[in-house]
């Protein structure tokens, strides 16, 4: 079975020329987190990757919320990303279920916030980006757009996801947090 990750590389490999797009690797997203002040980490504070695209930062910002103790569902709701690339938001929102899988059991309240918090930036909506975005992060979906993806992670969406992506440099205080001892690269099968 094909990862998403797979299927979302060879897409972006085919725009990199035109989008100049190149995700941050895990190593590097570990050494800026760990040299964050310890008071980051206090519950309730709030992160956001205006330019979020697989969410690499976010799904580690949520592993070491939860390694410091915050409920899953407490620390997803501090986390917030936006990116112009569609297939980007899809696979980070479904990254930042897929942690919270390893806690607990997916609810419909996570897909809600996951659609609140993690947002498309439509070009035609917003030109600019990020930049003419207003930050309120206001809900809006649809009842109907969370049963919806609620039905594909029951039919087994999340197994297509790989955490991390690209890099195998994790630091050993969060390899339990992923389940595995060691990550496999991203072009093996």
């Amino acid at each position: 079975m094909e990862t998403l990750s797979k299927i979302n590389k060879k897409k972006r490999e085919k725009r990199k020329k035109k989008t100049a797009e190149v995700f941050t690797p895990n190593s590097l997203v570990n050494e800026m987190l760990d040299k964050l002040p310890e008071e980051v980490w206090e519950e309730g504070k709030t992160y956001l990757d205006p330019a979020c695209g697989n969410g690499n930062f976010l799904i580690w910002i949520l592993a070491r919320k939860i390694s410091k103790g915050h409920s899953p569902k407490e620390a997803l709701k501090t986390v917030y990303g936006i990116d112009i690339k569609q297939d980007n938001i899809r696979e980070c929102r479904l990254r930042l279920l897929k942690i919270i899988s390893l806690f607990e059991d997916i609810e419909k309240e996570h897909i809600k916030i996951i659609l609140t918090n993690i947002k498309w930036l439509n070009s035609k909506k917003w030109p600019n980006g990020s930049l003419d975005y207003d930050m309120s992060f206001k809900a809006n979906f649809n009842q109907a757009g969370v049963d919806r993806y609620y039905d594909t992670i029951l039919a087994g969406e999340l197994s297509k996801v790989d955490l991390p992506v690209e890099d195998n440099d994790i630091p050993e205080k969060y390899e339990d947090i992923f389940g595995i001892q060691e990550f496999p690269d991203a072009d093996e099968d």
